[in-house]
């Protein structure tokens, strides 16, 4: 499968966007939701549930066929999720620890919401139960490789289960968003409710369809700029303010969210391109959106932390943990996460020469 050159740059652009989301409501305490930052800040995760699903769509569509598949598949998503989900957790822990020694804070980590996390279980048990900020999106994520090769397998059977799972799923979707989130109150209090896996798995399996069905269609260039253009200007002119609940219930939920798919499908069939520096750039922050996404709030606490203590303020410090996180992100990138994948792909491979000397025998 050809490399989409795009949708890397729209990952790293969405890591960006949570990042300085969170950095400008850390610094000034509240973005509304009419802002586009404030938008962003709620659906820039949800993109990447979608470019997710589009790129395992690509990838894995046909090629699931029984069991020993669904082995590589999972060991595969492990590899790409677990070895940096444990460092920027256990990062974590460390800090919070000196903080018990020197701050005179507490540490006593519910040994439950450990496991959970170091497990990654979490997601299936209590979705709420993370520790880090932004966790949460991957216990989604590990709830969706659990359930999307079995979906493919059984897609094998009959091409109607995927359509079918995808319908079901944007039905899902509607309830959350009609009935159990209430528009009345904040999206805070409800928290617990929003980051459920099966609020979000609609946007999943609408990336996955994408990637299912999209290779169908021969989409020009001109239309697929207008498709960018115009569901950027919905999304950006919806009318909607205050708290963010405003915009994950009710019709908003579904117009905001197929701007969103609409968004990723017009830089699927562009599949913009760019050439020397700005490449290299804007393939970084693709290739790093995982390390951006996970590491931005511990550099945050550590940089802000430091500024404020010798007297340059928070702001100076949000503004110093961007430059800061993207430093780190390349570094962890390029010495954590890119061998782990390669490792991950050997075992996967070494998996599936061991399953078929079992079946040869």
């Amino acid at each position: 499968m050809r490399r989409i050159e795009g949708l890397d740059y729209l990952r790293g652009a969405m890591a960006l966007a949570v990042m300085i989301y969170h950095y400008v409501s850390w610094s000034s305490g509240y973005v509304d939701s009419s802002y586009l930052l404030g938008k962003l800040g709620i659906y820039a995760v949800s993109m990447f549930y979608i470019l997710s699903g589009l790129s395992l769509g690509l990838v894995y569509y046909g090629r699931v066929n029984n069991a020993n598949d669904i082995g590589s598949f999972l060991i595969k998503r492990v590899f790409r999720i677990l070895p940096l989900f444990w460092l920027v957790l256990s990062a974590s822990f460390a800090m919070d620890y000196m903080s018990s020694l020197f701050g005179g804070k507490e540490f006593d980590p519910d040994l439950v919401k450990v496991f959970l996390n170091y497990s990654l279980l979490f997601g299936f048990v209590d979705p709420s139960a993370y520790f880090n900020v932004g966790a949460w999106s991957i216990g989604n994520e590990m709830v969706f490789y659990a359930i999307l090769p079995l979906v493919f397998l059984l897609s094998c059977r009959s091409a109607l289960v995927l359509p079918v799972v995808v319908i079901a799923s944007v039905a899902v979707g509607f309830y959350f968003a009609a009935y159990r989130l209430d528009s009345g109150s904040t999206l805070a209090e409800q928290w617990a409710v929003y980051v459920n896996p099966f609020n979000q798995i609609f946007l999943f399996m609408g990336g996955v369809a994408l990637g299912v069905y999209g290779k169908n269609f021969n989409i020009k260039s001109l239309a697929a700029s207008l498709l960018l253009v115009l569901s950027f200007l919905v999304f950006y002119l919806y009318p909607v303010s205050g708290d963010t609940i405003a915009i994950v219930t009710g019709a908003e939920r579904f117009v905001l969210s197929f701007c969103c798919m609409a968004f990723v499908a017009g830089v699927y069939f562009l599949n913009p391109t760019f050439k020397a520096f700005p490449a290299r750039i804007l393939g970084f922050f693709g290739s790093a959106c995982y390390s951006i996404y996970l590491l931005h709030p511990l550099v945050a606490k550590v940089v802000v932390t430091i500024s404020t203590k010798i007297g340059f303020g928070s702001i100076v410090g949000y503004t110093a943990s961007v430059f800061v996180t993207l430093a780190v992100s390349w570094i962890v990138f390029r010495y954590l996460e890119k061998p782990m994948m390669n490792t991950g792909k050997k075992v996967a491979l070494a998996f599936e020469r061991k399953a078929q000397a079992v079946v040869s025998n």
